[in-house]
């Protein structure tokens, strides 16, 4: 019988993630790739259109960083466990042109990359525009 978490846990389980250990490095890519079990994080090609900056997401639960995991979750059911980063989304201003596929998530200091998700359509940047999107956590 498969192990199972139920709500509580899974709030207890999203804290003890998010709540601390080694930062979080958010970075765009801008290879067609989708993503595999198999992957490291030299397979996607990290985005390098003029004004791209890599982001970091710093493991604390706060109003700033990581929200406090509740049962809000949306994508699989709406008891899962949730948190969204900061109170403002991540945002980068473009001044070149590059077309943009999805993000990865790599450990600050050990470069592991951690997950990563393909955007459901790929962002097309130009000269000017801007990207910008609230990463999300969800366990269930």
């Amino acid at each position: 019988m498969p192990i199972l978490a139920p709500n509580d846990g899974e709030v207890a389980l999203l804290t003890e993630l998010l709540g601390s250990g080694e930062a979080w490095t958010l970075k765009l890519y801008s290879s067609n790739t989708t993503p595999a079990e198999t992957d490291v994080a030299a397979t996607h090609t990290v985005a390098n259109f003029t004004g791209y900056v890599d982001k970091t997401l710093t493991r604390t639960v706060g109003a700033s960083t990581w929200n406090t995991p509740a049962q809000t979750g949306t994508t699989l059911e709406t008891s899962n466990a949730k948190s969204t980063y900061g109170a403002a989304a991540q945002s980068w201003s473009a001044t070149s042109a590059q077309t943009i596929y999805g993000y990865i998530l790599i450990g600050a200091t050990s470069t592991k990359l951690l997950f990563a998700e393909r955007f459901a359509t790929s962002v097309a940047l130009v000269n000017p525009s801007t990207l910008s999107f609230s990463p999300v956590m969800e366990l269930g």
